[in-house]
């Protein structure tokens, strides 16, 4: 009889143990496009793999799909189709939080499950110790952090909500795939003994890329004049796509890596795990076997000739396009502007490496208080780091550890330093 009730027992558990799924892009402005399509392409994926909605939650600025600027008003795409099947992945795209909910501090609540410090009605992950979870998670970043619209979220608060939810079990087991630069950096200190599983699209030191860029951006024949998506995430997406579920986690990084020519994907973390099926994770009935045919046969992941551009060189190269393409007044004073605020970033962070003989080399900054101060104080006296502008939070974060001046000091120095340009 005892033998009886634990294997109902177990079956209750089993039953009740379900899969949950945050997909987040943290940008906004048509110039990146793509994250918005990798974040919607991923919740298509897992929707269409049997994923239940109420168990996926999607982060997403919406602003690319009605944009002035998208020739498809209404659609988004994150592959090309010269010769076959593309999908509107806006289209049954359901987002939960848009426009200023999309911020750090929502996250880092739907992810501990503290629906009390969210907006009302919001959904949020109510996970037990026996579900698993699947993070995603599309932007821009730079050591140590990873933005949002308006603001950013640091490497130490991040491994603070990680613990709170291995200490208050949160999760069976947690995999995190993280597409921005320098990503790695949001690991480096990731336990490997919590359960908690990570790719990051690139290492510490180096940026992330965009894919199907001009002018491999075609669907139905028009360039969209962006690109559809990012290396990383296209790469996982498509292969998740082709409903291979004999994959281990281990052997879909190592197909996600060979596969990602631009940057160095890595794995972090519990590892323990990594020869589980990626079904645990991406849980899901087979495509039909027309999709799956159509989607092996057209697009290109591991093409060296299609146009790849570098994540913090997107807007630039966006702009130099378009104006190209149409002359137009305004999309040559939006280039003249992009141009005129990397000089600014260049010109402000060559005298702030000149004046405090920093080295420039890559730093993961130690005092995460003192670099989250810092970047403040810049922010509020100088201007918004950029996507470009992030490449030198580097300096910041080596400030920091190697001066041995005070907070005041240092955010003295960032003031001043400003108003001299």
């Amino acid at each position: 009889m005892k033998y009886i009730l634990l294997l109902l027992t177990i079956g209750v558990f089993q039953v009740s143990a379900v899969n949950w799924a945050l997909l987040v892009s943290g940008s906004n402005a048509f110039y990146n496009y793509r994250h918005q399509a990798d974040v919607c392409h991923s919740y298509k994926t897992l929707i269409r793999n049997g994923y239940s909605p109420e168990n996926v939650i999607v982060f997403a600025y919406d602003d690319i799909a009605q944009n002035r600027q998208n020739i498809y008003r209404g659609a988004i795409y994150n592959q090309p189709n010269k010769d076959g099947f593309s999908d509107n992945v806006y289209d049954g795209c359901v987002i939960d939080y848009s426009k200023t909910d999309v911020n750090p501090l929502n996250f880092l609540n739907v992810l501990k499950g503290n629906y009390d410090h969210l907006p009302d009605g919001h959904k949020f992950i109510n996970s037990t110790r026996e579900d698993n979870i699947f993070v995603y998670f599309s932007d821009h970043g730079s050591p140590g952090l990873i933005a949002f619209p308006t603001s950013y979220l640091y490497e130490q608060e991040l491994m603070e909500t990680f613990q709170y939810m291995y200490e208050n079990d949160k999760y069976n087991k947690l995999v995190f795939y993280l597409e921005t630069c320098e990503s790695g950096s949001m690991f480096v200190n990731l336990p490997n003994n919590h359960r908690i599983y990570a790719l990051s699209a690139a290492n510490p030191y180096e940026s992330s890329w965009g894919t199907y860029c001009p002018p491999d951006d075609v669907v139905n024949g028009k360039s969209l004049g962006t690109c559809l998506g990012d290396e990383f995430s296209v790469t996982f997406l498509e292969n998740v796509d082709l409903g291979d579920f004999s994959q281990t986690l281990q052997e879909h990084f190592e197909f996600i890596r060979e596969n990602t020519l631009k940057s160095n994907v890595m794995q972090w973390g519990d590892v323990s795990f990594a020869s589980d099926s990626i079904k645990e994770f991406f849980w899901g009935q087979k495509f039909l076997e027309k999709r799956k045919m159509c989607l092996k046969d057209t697009f290109f992941m591991n093409d060296e000739n299609v146009s790849k551009w570098d994540s913090r060189d997107n807007k630039l190269l966006f702009y130099q396009n378009r104006f190209n393409q149409t002359g137009d007044l305004e999309d040559f004073i939006e280039l003249e502007k992009e141009i005129k605020s990397r000089a600014y970033f260049d010109t402000i962070f060559g005298e702030l490496q000149q004046s405090l003989k920093l080295t420039g080399d890559y730093h993961f900054a130690l005092n995460q208080n003192c670099l989250k101060s810092v970047i403040e104080t810049f922010e509020d006296k100088c201007t918004k780091l950029t996507d470009y502008g992030l490449k030198y939070v580097k300096l910041f974060g080596e400030m920091c550890d190697s001066t041995n001046l005070h907070q005041i000091q240092l955010n003295m120095i960032v003031s001043t330093l400003c108003m001299t340009e």
